[in-house]
């Protein structure tokens, strides 16, 4: 079981401590409710470093990204993030990255917890196969296992950015960085999160006990301080350390998908289409089709035969909470399934992700999920699920 550089304080503190993606993380300290309106309404921090770091240097990095992420990684300047999508041959998401443009032919890329190692793999396979044939200026690197990534998420989070650091962070563009200290200690800054509230998550090299390599063990020197640091200064905001069963509901609340369940692949060999593309999971706007990248040629494939099934959002009408695996109905036929689905805290009704028939992925559809035997109402909805006039990163101060 691998475990993050303070899982020991995590043990302390946290209620429920169980695996997840191969990680021993905190789910909930005081209670998953507590925690995601303690986000919605003021502040909370996250220990994401189970996220991995893969970092890519040298004269021909970018021009390896380009190919092997969806999105167009040129355009943004040094330093700052890029949301693209890596892919299979055949179109479906191996995962959903963000790739930050260090400077210096150096870019970070930032992947989910669960698919770091198969990626890493991916790319160095890729790198071997191309180098049968040229000479190429690459280095891959893994260094999720030595980074920290820490998350500060909702609307009093610009506070404690500015006290912490000086930075307003809403003078920042999502995903653009800042290279920051906090009392000597050197960190990336990043305007980004996963909860659909503002916020800012920083990025520092630290030994982790738990580092598979034993020979890389030791005390971390670091991340304890900051992490201490940030709840000591965010006591004034109301700060709760937030464990990953509010990340799940606010991500869910914020109409987010999560590798996994709403975007995955399936390693369907008989097909010359892989499941799940993002087209299927609305996710185009991540593809820059002016340039190659590996599953190009599926999704244009997929674009004029037409695609099987499209995530849509719900929300329940009939009192339930819809969960994962739930089949999804309309006109007295089966139309697709559940993929997400909770309790919203926020709104108190269950909310969901479901891919079903293209014809019924648009708002205002009246549908029904299976719960438990009982076929129960529920109305298609466009994301967020919250009023964004009230709640997220553009709400109405």
């Amino acid at each position: 079981m691998k475990r993050v550089h303070i899982f020991d304080w995590h043990k302390e503190h946290a209620k429920k401590v169980e695996e997840f993606a191969g990680w021993e993380m905190p789910i909930w300290y005081s209670s998953i409710k507590e925690e995601h309106l303690a986000v919605r309404n003021g502040v909370g921090i996250f220990d994401v470093s189970h996220m991995g770091e893969v970092f890519f240097k040298g004269k021909d990095a970018l021009k390896f990204l380009q190919y092997v992420t969806t999105n167009d990684i040129s355009r943004p300047p040094a330093i700052s993030g890029t949301y693209s999508l890596v892919l299979n041959e055949r179109g479906a998401v191996k995962d959903e990255t963000l790739v930050f443009n260090m400077g210096n032919d150096t870019y970070m890329m930032v992947c989910d917890s669960d698919a770091f190692e198969k990626l890493y793999a991916w790319f160095t396979s890729i790198k071997r196969a191309i180098e049968q044939y040229t000479e190429l200026d690459l280095e891959i690197e893994n260094k999720t296992y030595d980074y920290v990534m820490f998350s500060i998420q909702g609307p009093k989070a610009k506070d404690l950015a500015m006290e912490l650091f000086g930075i307003d962070i809403n003078q920042l563009w999502w995903f653009q960085a800042k290279e920051v200290e906090l009392d000597g200690i050197k960190m990336l800054l990043s305007r980004s999160g996963y909860t659909g509230e503002n916020g800012f998550e920083v990025y520092f090299e630290d030994v982790n006990p738990y580092h598979p390599d034993e020979s890389k063990h030791g005390k971390p020197e670091k991340a304890l301080y900051v992490w201490e640091k940030i709840l000591e200064a965010g006591q004034k905001y109301g700060i709760k350390p937030a464990g990953l069963g509010a990340r799940d509901t606010l991500r869910l609340e914020a109409g987010y998908t999560l590798y996994g369940n709403e975007t995955k692949e399936l390693q369907l060999l008989s097909t010359d289409i892989d499941e799940v593309t993002p087209l299927q999971a609305n996710l185009e706007f991540a593809i820059f089709w002016d340039k190659e990248f590996i599953g190009k040629e599926a999704l244009l494939k997929q674009k004029e035969r037409g695609l099987p099934s499209k995530m849509v959002h719900f929300k329940m009408v009939d009192r339930g909470v819809p969960r994962a695996g739930y089949k999804v109905y309309a006109d007295g036929k089966e139309i697709g399934e559940v993929t997400s689905g909770t309790l919203s805290p926020l709104l108190g009704i269950g909310i969901g992700v479901a891919f079903v028939k293209p014809e019924y992925a648009k708002p205002g559809v009246e549908i029904e999920i299976e719960v438990r035997e009982q076929k129960k109402k529920a109305l298609t909805v466009a994301p967020p699920f919250y009023d964004p006039k009230k709640y997220g990163t553009f709400r109405e101060e």
